[in-house]
């Protein structure tokens, strides 16, 4: 069984890299390209796509963030450590509160999860199939984007970071 899952937060960088107990950088265990994988999400998004019942028109292109994949690969890591799936970590935090510890100073923030499949093309699949999953690919406000795997989890993550000099209240909504 294929389980997808979305959040999205909105309105209310330091570089972030996971790495194991020796200190070394985790990369993910995706067997496709940082380029290919934001290709094929750009490309969706310039032609515009139906998510659900909805027509989602062309929304702009997305910048590859390594703190965004780091994030990622963190949350993969831990729900592959503590054996669950979900968008909350085990302290409780959402992508919010999580990109907040990690010091990306977000403005709109996202997240797409999946477990269980064997390729990104997989993944990406059945992220466009699920509506709510597609609603934040095509999400309009977000400027960035990671995704990493750590062994049959998917975390893809999004963002827009919030203009210089500006402070965020903790104003926050969840959709989806």
């Amino acid at each position: 069984m294929v389980r997808l899952t979305i959040i999205l937060f909105a309105f209310t960088s330091i570089l972030f890299s996971c790495s194991d107990a020796s200190g070394q950088r985790v990369k993910s265990n995706i067997k496709v390209s940082e380029a290919y994988m934001l290709k094929k999400v750009n490309q969706l998004r310039a032609k515009g796509c139906k998510c659900g019942r909805t027509y989602y028109e062309s929304a702009p292109t997305l910048k590859w963030s390594e703190t965004l994949e780091g994030s990622a690969m963190s949350h993969a890591r831990e729900m592959d450590r503590y054996n669950y799936f979900g968008h909350q970590s085990v302290e409780g935090k959402d992508i919010g509160q999580r990109l907040d510890l990690i010091g990306y100073k977000w403005q709109y923030a996202g997240e797409n999860l999946a477990v269980g499949q064997k390729s990104f093309d997989e993944a990406f699949r059945d992220w466009i199939k699920s509506p709510t999953h597609c609603k934040m690919l095509m999400n309009a406000n977000m400027t960035e984007m990671g995704i990493s795997r750590y062994s049959k989890y998917w975390v893809q993550h999004f963002g827009k970071q919030m203009p210089p000099k500006t402070k965020r209240v903790n104003v926050r909504y969840r959709e989806g």
